[in-house]
């Protein structure tokens, strides 16, 4: 008996999926395991896998359409077996159209309206003469009859009238620029839900920024002898973003309500710090998420952040892999930014931007000295978090990125 193909549950808010692209076609033997088609839910793109070995013998939605879950999209099974088809909505009977009767010869309403008005035939000679509809014009004859001057009199007011309109206008030359044709570039689904969802955070969610400026020297020199060590370990080269992710997770810990989320029973606080790190694709960005950051280290971090971009880059993410996030990163220090303001990702009560480490002139104290300085950004859902205690997770931030070695402590 053929196997069916459904479309999977692939996360606990999935409802429908979109089929973005089949990777078989019917006729094509598939093993158990292989990829079928490529299906985007409204968090991550997904391959789906055949449930059985076989022949394609039926694929039941084309490329584009959007499937409920659970709902039958192919089935899988041997060559001559009989492909049970979902039965085909009735189509609804059109209503004949009823006859048009066919209209009887009447008598031209001009013809008609111009029996009932009283005038003289001389008027009726001119009126036809000028085109003028003896309705418009005010008999001044006897018991209100339409005599010549009437005619004439109306003749000279429409020629006036038509004098006026003709009269060319004194107006400006003005230059129009010739239109050049605009191009709409259609939404992706990725694009969709992140105006969507972005939308909703900037209007339902009171943000508030706090600024800060770090000095990174000491960040720098705590990156560079990480790593030979980090390298050694695990053959990966740990980043910024790497060590950023655990001093925020440190943050974290002293201040929880940063690791939060509001909701109408009141604010509830993570016991984990599921830290996500946005993530630039070419049609978008997506936010992988890196579980329990308080429990590991450095190097546990910079693998498993290493893995999730290399998979969010080839569409290889699961829903688990960007669903559950605490409290969201976003890094543009890369592509030399100093400084910007993000939108807070639901349901998360804040997050940090992070701009570029530079050289600047500083003065330490004693003298101007090159240094290397970088600046933060807070955005904060004023709902849970308030300004004095955003400022005092800033400071605490600011002093393990300015001495790292209060990690320890």
């Amino acid at each position: 008996m053929a196997k069916e193909v459904i479309m999977p549950k692939l996360g606990l808010t999935m409802e429908e999926g979109v089929i973005n692209k089949w990777l078989v076609k019917e006729g094509d033997r598939v093993e158990k395991g292989d990829p079928l088609f490529e299906v985007a839910t409204d968090k991550v793109n997904m391959e789906v896998e055949s449930p059985a070995s076989g022949v394609v013998l039926k694929i039941l939605y084309p490329e584009g359409a959007t499937v409920p879950i659970t709902e039958v999209v192919a089935y899988i099974g041997e060559v001559g077996e009989e492909v049970p088809l979902p039965e085909k909505k009735a189509q609804a009977v059109q209503a004949e159209e009823k006859p048009v009767p066919e209209k009887e010869e009447a008598i031209p309403k001009e013809e008609v309206r111009e029996e009932r008005i009283k005038a003289s035939p001389l008027a009726r000679k001119l009126a036809q003469e000028y085109g003028i509809d003896l309705a418009t014009i005010k008999g001044t004859g006897p018991g209100g009859r339409i005599v010549k001057e009437d005619v004439e009199r109306a003749w000279k007011a429409l020629e006036e009238e038509r004098r006026k309109v003709a009269a060319p206008e004194k107006v400006e030359e003005v230059t129009v620029a010739q239109e050049v044709p605009e191009r709409v570039v259609p939404l992706s689904r990725m694009r969709r839900i992140i105006a969507e969802r972005m939308t909703e955070s900037a209007r339902t969610k009171p943000h508030f920024f706090i600024f800060q400026e770090v000095l990174a020297e000491e960040l720098v020199r705590m990156r560079e002898r990480l790593l030979p060590l980090v390298e050694k370990q695990t053959g990966l080269r740990v980043s910024y973003t790497d060590i950023l992710v655990k001093m925020v997770a440190k943050a974290l810990e002293r201040y929880p309500l940063l690791n939060a989320s509001f909701t109408d029973e009141g604010i509830v606080l993570h016991e984990d710090i599921n830290i996500g790190v946005a993530v630039a694709l070419e049609d978008g960005l997506i936010v992988p998420v890196v579980r329990e950051v308080q429990k590991k280290s450095i190097a546990q971090i910079t693998v498993e952040l290493h893995d999730l971009v290399e998979r969010a880059k080839s569409n290889k993410l699961t829903p688990q892999d960007i669903s559950g996030g605490t409290f969201t990163i976003s890094n543009l220090g890369m592509f030399g930014i100093d400084a910007f303001t993000a939108i807070i990702n639901p349901p998360e009560s804040a997050i940090l931007a992070c701009g570029a480490i530079q050289k600047r002139p500083v003065f330490d104290g004693k003298e101007i000295v090159p240094l290397s300085v970088m600046k933060l950004t807070l955005s904060c859902d004023h709902r849970i978090v308030d300004g004095a205690l955003a400022a005092q997770f800033m400071q605490f931030l600011k002093t393990l990125l300015e001495e790292p070695f209060a990690l320890m402590v």
